[in-house]
């Protein structure tokens, strides 16, 4: 038997192309879910080994706060144990100022021509209060003291001076100020 082909071509022609498109439509959407699954399950994977990273570096972060921790105690420990060091050594580079402070004194003073009654140190001033025969006196004490290398050039002062007789005798009630040098302080000069 002989088939006769009644429709038209253009409408067949017509048909293909709308089967074609449909078949297109249909293979992007399959091709776009596929690259949609794809991406997803590899973003998935990457997210669980990132938590996984995460999770390693939280339990390394944790273990390392212990010692972290020590590490803190520890310095603080050797902060405080510097700190006692260097106390001990400016004790110790200074523990002789107030005998050479006394050695200066009895060497300087003129003998039988003043005569101390107090000393007075805080840090490294000096306020010496006494008696002297006489001005005179009391300025020889003063430049002999300028003369050392313990007292600071220009810092003796004389800040009182007054006249008082005890049995007809005129003497002078003084009060001296100087800065003294330490022998460590004079060994960093």
């Amino acid at each position: 038997m002989i088939l006769i082909n009644l429709l038209p071509v253009k409408v067949q022609k017509r048909k293909e192309g709308a089967r074609q498109i449909v078949s297109i439509y249909m293979l992007t959407i399959v091709l776009a879910m596929a690259v949609m699954g794809y991406l997803w399950l590899s973003y998935n994977r990457e997210i669980s080994s990132r938590r996984q990273k995460l999770a390693t570096i939280q339990s390394e972060v944790k273990k390392y706060q212990l010692f972290q921790a020590e590490l803190q105690r520890l310095t603080e420990a050797k902060n405080t144990i510097d700190k006692k060091r260097a106390i001990i050594k400016q004790l110790q580079g200074d523990r002789d100022a107030v005998v050479r402070m006394l050695a200066l004194l009895s060497i300087k003073a003129p003998q039988g021509k003043i005569w101390l009654d107090s000393l007075t140190q805080t840090g490294n001033s000096v306020t010496l209060d006494g008696v002297a025969e006489s001005n005179e006196a009391i300025v020889t004490f003063m430049r002999n003291l300028q003369s050392s290398q313990y007292v600071a050039t220009g810092s003796t002062n004389l800040v009182m001076s007054k006249q008082f007789s005890v049995m007809d005798m005129k003497l002078r009630r003084f009060q001296l100020a100087y800065r003294f040098y330490t022998y460590s302080e004079i060994q960093k000069k």
